[in-house]
């Protein structure tokens, strides 16, 4: 996408003119512009989706398999509600695995649409951010079914020692399941994010800095909101790696000169 120069806004007192009128139409357009291109990046993105989602549908088996691990470990067996429960489980889990296959696709076209507000010495982070946002995300998602191997094993300990059963249902187990995949895959994201602001120009290694107070709070609120259990123990695998990535982006933010 080539470079295009920037909207601004007129200035109120400056005298209208027909060369004025004429470069308003020239800016005017280049929004227009910039919303074809905002309209081709979602078109892409869905397209994407929805191929990975045919890919993860025709391996859908396969995953649930592999994400009802944690429960043939500790020897339980879901079970479904409704007749048509396992199609619409396998369906979930294809349309969650097509986005994950979309990621690379959908941030690659996220930064073809933003790169043109940079300079061309910013642009050449575009594969490292790429590379680091999926590999990010799969360590979220990889840490969200440590969780769930977590969860099911002390679920299991505490079934044995009130004698209480647990019959697993799929649809819940693997909803809150993917719901923790999802958002500890996008929460990994936010060095990408910062990292991505400081290249715009928005965020500074110095303003991550005095930010840090308020940060050390909110981190381990989120952690506390997003993770199960009602222990002070169970969200800090997710919260100190959140630290140190906020402490690195500080890091990196600055070795770029921000």
């Amino acid at each position: 996408m080539s470079e295009r120069p920037v909207f601004v806004v007129p200035d109120p007192e400056e005298p209208v003119t027909e060369a004025s009128n004429s470069d308003w139409d020239e800016r005017r357009m280049t929004v227009v512009e910039h919303l074809e291109d905002l309209r081709k990046v979602l078109i892409h993105s869905l397209l994407a989706w929805v191929v990975g989602s045919i890919v993860g549908i025709a391996a859908s088996y396969w995953i649930v398999k592999l994400l009802t691990l944690p429960l043939d470990l500790a020897h339980y067996q879901p079970v479904v509600l409704s007749p048509v429960g396992a199609i619409t489980v396998y369906l979930k889990v294809g349309m969650l695995a097509g986005l994950i296959l979309a990621l690379p696709i959908i941030m690659q076209r996220i930064w073809w649409f933003v790169s043109p507000g940079m300079k061309p010495s910013e642009r050449r982070f575009a594969r490292p951010l790429l590379v680091s946002s999926i590999v990010l995300f799969l360590l979220g998602a990889a840490l969200a079914y440590g969780f769930a191997y977590l969860g099911v094993q002390m679920l299991t300990r505490f079934s044995g020692f009130t004698g209480i059963g647990y019959i697993p249902v799929l649809d819940t187990y693997l909803g809150v399941l993917m719901l923790l995949i999802v958002a500890f895959g996008i929460t990994f994201e936010f060095p990408v994010a910062l990292v991505l602001g400081s290249l715009m120009g928005v965020i500074s290694s110095a303003k991550l800095k005095r930010w840090r107070k308020g940060a050390y709070l909110v981190i381990p609120a989120v952690g506390y909101m997003i993770t199960p259990g009602a222990d002070p123990i169970t969200p800090l695998p997710l919260i100190i790696p959140l630290l140190l990535l906020y402490e690195g982006s500080i890091i990196v933010i600055k070795r770029l000169k921000r």
